[in-house]
C-alpha cells in the first residue's frame, strides 16, 4: 500500500508539472523548458521508465503540432536525450531521432542520443546508418567517424543487412581521403571481384571525389574510364593519371589557396 501511495504521488506531481508547464518557446531551438535528468530522477521516485515515456509522448505531441502549424521543430533530439537518459533501453527515441533529424541540421544534440544508441544497441545497423549519414553530411562532415561506425557491419553475419549497407563504409572512407588516395581506392575496388555487383556506384563516387557534376563535359569521359577499368579494357595506371587530370578546377583552386 505504501508503494502504491508513492507511485500515485509521483504521477500526480508529474501531471501537475505537465499541466502548469510554460508554453513551448517560439524560438527555432530552445530546450530550456526541459528539466535535467538528475532532477527528474528525484521526482520520479524510482519510476524513471514511466517518466521517460511521458516526456517522449510530450515530445511527439509537439512534433505533430509543428507539422500541423508549419513551424519548424528542432528540439526533438533534446527530448530524446532526456528520455534515453532516464531509460537507456527505450528504443523508440533512438529510432525516431535518427530518422526525423535532417542530415544537415546545425544543432548536434542528436549526436549524444545516437552515440548512446550505438552503445546500447551496437548490432542495430539501422541506428548506425542514421548516425553515419548524419556525421558525414552534418556540420562536422566527419566521414572518418562515419566509416568507423559502419565498418563493423561489413563483416556481420546478420543476413538482413543489405549488401550496399555492408559496403557503405567504403564511401565514407573515400570522403575522408585526399583525392589521389580516393581515386586509387576506387580503381582497386573496380578490379575487386568482391565488389562486382556494386559496379554502378563507382562512377558516382568518382564524380564526387573529383568534385564534378553530371552536367560537366568531362563526366562522360569519367564514366567511360571507370567502365573500361571494370571490364579490364584500360590500364589502371593510365586511368589513375587521367582521372587526376580531370579534377574540378574548383578543387585545384582550393588546393592552391591552402598551399599559400
Amino acid at each position: 500500500m505504501r508503494y502504491l501511495v508513492c507511485i500515485l504521488f509521483s504521477v500526480a506531481v508529474i501531471a501537475f508539472a505537465f499541466h502548469y508547464t510554460k508554453p513551448l518557446p517560439n524560438l527555432n531551438t530552445k530546450e530550456e523548458f526541459l528539466p535535467k535528468a538528475n532532477y527528474v530522477r528525484y521526482i520520479a521516485a524510482g519510476n524513471e521508465v514511466t517518466v521517460s515515456g511521458l516526456f517522449w509522448i510530450r515530445g511527439l505531441i509537439d512534433l505533430g503540432e509543428s507539422y500541423l502549424s508549419g513551424n519548424e521543430f528542432t528540439y526533438l533530439a533534446h527530448v530524446g536525450n532526456l528520455s534515453t537518459e532516464l531509460d537507456s533501453l527505450f528504443y523508440t527515441p533512438y529510432s525516431v531521432v535518427g530518422c526525423v533529424t535532417s542530415t544537415n541540421a546545425s544543432d548536434t544534440a542528436d549526436f549524444t542520443v545516437m552515440r548512446r544508441a550505438l552503445r546500447v544497441y551496437p548490432d542495430d545497423w539501422r541506428l548506425a546508418i542514421y548516425f553515419a549519414l548524419r556525421l558525414a553530411n552534418g556540420p562536422t562532415h566527419n566521414n572518418a567517424e562515419a566509416a568507423e561506425v559502419m565498418k563493423p557491419f561489413s563483416t556481420s553475419s546478420d543476413t538482413t543487412i543489405p549488401l550496399h549497407i555492408k559496403t557503405i563504409y567504403r564511401t565514407f572512407e573515400l570522403g575522408s581521403m585526399q583525392t589521389e588516395l580516393a581515386i586509387q581506392t576506387i580503381l582497386e575496388d573496380c578490379l575487386n571481384p568482391q565488389y562486382r555487383s556494386l559496379g554502378g556506384s563507382f562512377y558516382p563516387k568518382t564524380m564526387r571525389v573529383l568534385h564534378r557534376t553530371y552536367a560537366d563535359p568531362e563526366s562522360e569521359e569519367i564514366r567511360i574510364i571507370i567502365e573500361k577499368v571494370m571490364n579490364r579494357k584500360m590500364n589502371p595506371n593510365y586511368a589513375y593519371k587521367r582521372l587526376l587530370e580531370l579534377k574540378s578546377d574548383k578543387e585545384i583552386g582550393d588546393i592552391i589557396k591552402l598551399s599559400r
